[in-house]
């Protein structure tokens, strides 16, 4: 068999890689057999407990419990209303039930489930899967395979996405509440920009435009699969950005900002990210108000949402950078000595960053920011 071959028909040349166990795959209903059912299991289950991880406070575990609880509920709940469905035909839905409280029956059930999870680290997928009913995991799996699950993740906050509102005439002196508001929705713009005379002597390329319109589509697309939490493990989210992000990650050029967007569609269907039919549409919208800036905030502003996706886009390969440095030194640790403080850290899979892309990445969106700054723009 050549060593290409799809290792799960055998049958056909293999175009890529599963991002959780690397075995080569010729094609998505390859990818969504059977033998892959633990990836998408895993990729779920790790979501669903860090999101509830990220709303606890450290000192209020009780907080994330009840959290745990109300998604295992809806889970149940759907279920049960899925199956209820199913046995009676053409039986007309009750508009009131929704909102029914649980019985007593599923309290006693929530405070057994409390019991079982008390005491254990709610940041540990592993600990918290190990202590659900074969009947709870059985319920979590039909969700997964159904395409449910996605729905009990929350949507993040999308800066760019809020309504803001700042009147034409402003204070002088002092900075308005309406202005306040705004600049500490969207992250902060880098200082010292650079004229783009200084970098460029002659007038850009329109292409920088589709350029750049590649980048903000990667962002918007990492920043809602990360829920918006992108700076947590800013080395995995550019590792994400760069692999679906062809003109930082390997200088493409395009001619249009449609192609550029598109790009970064099949780049994530390559590399088996999560898009459905609205994605496309849902990143088109993102990239032109990012470029449009907030509306209703006067032309003093229509710069910002770039300047600020930019400036984060920039704050990430900084950070990732720095924590790039910090792994590399981990491995030669790992490398050189047997010290439990050196194995027992995980150094992450890490597919597409390096450190010298990394600083030409950075450079990257130095010369942007300089354009955006510009007339040409």
């Amino acid at each position: 068999m050549n060593e290409e071959s799809c290792k799960i028909c055998f049958n056909k040349n293999a175009k890529y890689n599963c991002p959780r166990c690397n075995i080569l795959y010729c094609s998505v209903k390859c990818y969504k057999s059977q033998q892959h059912l633990e990836c998408s299991e895993g990729f779920y289950r790790e979501n669903v407990v860090k999101e509830l991880a990220l709303q606890k406070a450290e000192a209020d575990a009780s907080k994330s419990t009840k959290s745990m609880l109300e998604i295992l509920q809806r889970i149940e709940q759907t279920d049960a209303q899925l199956d209820e469905e199913s046995d009676s035909e053409g039986a007309a839905s009750d508009p009131e039930g929704d909102g029914e409280e649980l019985d007593s029956d599923d309290e006693a059930q929530a405070d057994e489930l409390a019991n079982r999870l008390n005491g254990i680290d709610l940041d540990n997928a592993a600990q918290v899967w190990d202590r659900l009913t074969s009947a709870e995991k059985e319920e979590f799996q039909r969700f997964i395979e159904n395409g449910d699950i996605a729905k009990m993740l929350p949507e993040p906050t999308i800066w760019w996405a809020q309504e803001y509102k700042v009147d034409l005439v402003q204070p002088a002196e002092v900075r308005s509440q309406q202005e306040a508001e705004l600049l500490e929705a969207c992250p902060k713009v880098v200082k010292n920009i650079q004229k783009l005379s200084d970098i460029l002597p002659n007038a850009p390329s329109p292409a920088v435009r589709h350029n750049i319109a590649n980048v903000l589509a990667a962002y918007t697309f990492v920043y809602r699969y990360f829920l918006g939490d992108v700076h947590e493990n800013a080395l995995e989210t550019v590792d994400c950005l760069l692999c679906i992000c062809l003109n930082l990650k390997s200088s493409t050029v395009f001619d249009t900002e449609q192609m550029a967007v598109t790009s970064v569609i099949g780049e994530c269907c390559n590399q088996q990210l999560p898009t459905d039919k609205e994605t496309a549409a849902v990143l088109r919208s993102d990239v032109q108000t990012l470029f449009a800036g907030p509306k209703g905030c006067g032309k003093q502003y229509r710069r910002l949402f770039l300047l600020s996706a930019l400036s984060d886009i920039r704050q990430l390969l900084t950070h990732a950078k720095r924590e790039l440095k910090e792994v590399d030194s981990i491995a030669k640790e790992k490398a050189t000595t047997a010290s439990s403080s050196a194995m027992n850290v995980d150094v992450p899979d890490l597919k597409h960053v390096d450190g010298q892309l990394l600083k030409n990445c950075i450079k990257k969106i130095d010369f942007y920011l300089a354009y955006a700054r510009s007339q040409y723009l």
